[in-house]
């Protein structure tokens, strides 16, 4: 009821003053405003990058022995957002429902597009929800439940930069909100659900170009159980021709790249499985993720063919009193396997760990105070990063911040 009268409030105060009765919610609609703000002040080092010179891994860049992070405190307000989201009664037992929702950058001042987080309009009913727009796949919602300290993405503390994706490519990513998506939710059935979303393209990504063998779109799927203090979901994603594989290869790496093929297709494929369960004041998560890249076609001398790994994750949350939080996480992508056609291909070096220690204070349920801590060690031929800036082969990358949130 307060979310609605703030929403009436605002639209009171933009409306002409003859026109004031007139901001009220037709009969069986509902809305609301709704958002987030979490500036924090972030501190970053790197040390450790490989010598020039030294041998790495087939897909890896070319070491230069040089730091790419560079020592300095930064503002950072990466999940401050702002929403609206509304419904209607339709009858029959259907809900019209929508809801837009948008970055807001608070330490600039400066714009994102409108409606690039979770937004969409749909139909709800008792046998599920239907949505169509920009959108969470089921792959990102079902894992990582406890996230850290009240955020799953978009800061350094975020298990996906070394969980979910590889090194330093944003193609590799299996934890990305897909536009031009279809996405569908089942009803609830004592604890268990299912979800499929289907993207058709986006055209930030790869386009949709026929005379280039190109039809890039992404298919993620799951299922999930909750009962009392146990949760359990399965969930697996495909991305056709987003070529995640050739996106890990940089400057001087071995392998080739067949981005630019037109002979060439890829299919990238993750499958996960989380588990939580909770205690008393603590609640334990684990994930298990395996990602295979793959591409096809008539690749040429030394050009990229697959990779696969798997990558674990530990976390730990104690709530020890209505104000006090304490959470640590860790997490490990292995080296794994590569092929190249026609020569081997080597992945030594390209393990990456990660580790996450943090504290924060609730004045009450929607406002806190909070500090945290990474550690994320990159092995001699890897370039996983959870930092603004772009680190080199083998760097370390350690990162601490004083933060607060508001949530409303």
């Amino acid at each position: 009821m307060n979310r609605k009268a703030m929403a009436l409030a605002v639209g009171a105060a933009l409306a002409a003053p003859s026109a004031l009765a007139q901001v009220t919610a037709p009969a069986g609609s509902s809305w609301e405003l709704y958002g987030k703000f979490y500036p924090e002040m972030t501190t970053a080092s790197g040390s450790g990058a490989t010598p020039a010179g030294q041998s790495v891994a087939t897909l890896s860049a070319a070491p230069t022995g040089n730091g790419g992070i560079i020592h300095r405190w930064e503002m950072q307000v990466s999940n401050t957002y702002f929403g609206f989201r509304a419904n209607r009664d339709l009858g029959g037992g259907l809900k019209a429902i929508a809801q837009l929702e948008t970055q807001v950058n608070i330490d600039q001042g400066d714009g994102n597009p409108l409606g690039n987080r979770d937004s969409y309009a749909g139909i709800a009913a008792d046998w599920g929800t239907v949505r169509l727009g920009n959108m969470d796949t089921p792959f990102k919602k079902y894992g990582d439940v406890l996230g850290f300290l009240g955020v799953s993405s978009g800061n350094f503390v975020s298990a996906n930069n070394v969980m979910r994706k590889v090194s330093n490519s944003g193609a590799s990513s299996f934890n990305l909100r897909r536009a031009n998506s279809i996405d569908f939710a089942s009803m609830n059935f004592s604890g268990l659900q299912f979800a499929v979303q289907y993207s058709i393209g986006n055209p930030t990504e790869t386009s949709i170009n026929p005379a280039t063998n190109r039809n890039p779109r992404v298919i993620s799927m799951g299922v999930k159980w909750e009962q009392g203090p146990f949760y359990a979901a399965l969930a697996a994603e495909r991305h056709f021709d987003l070529f995640g594989g050739s996106g890990l290869l940089g400057g001087g790496s071995a392998a080739a790249s067949n981005a630019g093929s037109a002979l060439v297709n890829s299919k990238d494929t993750a499958v996960q499985l989380t588990g939580v369960y909770k205690i008393g004041v603590h609640s334990i998560e684990l994930d298990v993720a395996q990602k295979d890249y793959k591409e096809e076609g008539a690749i040429p001398t030394n050009g990229f063919q697959e990779y696969k790994h798997m990558a674990y994750e530990v976390v730990w949350e104690a709530r020890w009193t209505s104000s006090w939080r304490t959470a640590l996480s860790y997490q490990k992508a292995t080296k794994g396997s590569c092929a190249i056609a026609v020569n081997s291909c080597d992945t030594g070096g390209m393990s990456a760990n990660q580790y996450n220690v943090g504290v924060a204070y609730y004045f009450d349920p929607s406002t806190y105070l909070f500090a945290l801590y990474a550690r994320l060690n990159n092995g001699s031929s890897a370039r996983y990063n959870n930092s603004s800036q772009a680190p080199s082969v083998g760097e370390d990358i350690t990162q601490a911040s004083l933060g607060l949130a508001y949530t409303f």
